[in-house]
């Protein structure tokens, strides 16, 4: 064999060599997953109709029957009401509001502080029309001063028309016992002092037509 040739086999047999040794090519990174959007902001629950209210609140789970209320509201009371209409906690919520669900109904969210360090937080859902006859379904959880309670409720809640010439805002009627939540809370609102069961009140100057 000519040098030449020798030459050749042996330059052939360099390429071959590198060739087996080259490193495999580097595989194109994943392009990064940008992190989810914050969700929106809570908007605020729209105002209830003022007028008389009927409430249904039914504990899920609990053998304790369905509470069913009768209340009298105008703007006032309406937003000191808290999350499940039954009291004046609402003032006590530093955090309170909803965001629109793909379903159509309001997702909800509160965070109340009711004195002692006492902290419930609300979640759950809003179905119908708030202002006027809605359906809420509430999960409840209070921390703080050695409590730890969890405790979920349905909610039925609709206006049934104007308050009765006798009855101011803040009263309400449970199992037949008539009280107004803001004369109980100190606050009254300046149109007379309930007289007990069945009234007695002036005439309600922010009652709406049915």
């Amino acid at each position: 064999m000519s040098d030449k040739s020798v030459y050749l086999a042996a330059l052939a047999a360099c390429v071959l060599l590198a060739a087996c040794h080259k490193a495999p090519p580097k595989e194109a990174a994943a392009p990064a997953v940008p992190p989810p959007p914050p969700p929106p902001p809570l908007q605020p629950l729209p105002a209830r109709a003022p007028g008389l209210w009927e409430t249904s609140l039914t504990e899920i789970g609990s053998a304790e029957a369905p509470q069913t209320l009768q209340i009298c509201i105008d703007a006032q009371v309406d937003k000191r009401l808290g999350i499940l209409g039954n009291d004046l906690s609402g003032e006590a919520c530093t955090e309170k509001g909803y965001r629109p669900q793909g379903d159509g109904s309001l997702g909800f969210l509160a965070e109340c502080h009711t004195g002692a360090g006492v902290v419930t937080e609300y979640s759950g859902s809003i179905d119908g029309d708030y202002t006027h006859d809605y359906t809420m379904k509430a999960r409840l959880q209070t921390t703080g001063a050695n409590l730890n309670r969890v405790a979920s409720y349905e909610v039925v809640s609709r206006r049934v028309g104007a308050c009765k010439p006798d009855q101011k805002p803040g009263d309400m009627i449970s199992d037949g016992v008539k009280v107004n939540l803001v004369d109980m809370a100190g606050q009254g609102t300046g149109q007379g002092k309930d007289k007990g069961k069945g009234g007695g009140g002036d005439k309600m100057s922010a009652a709406a037509p049915d």
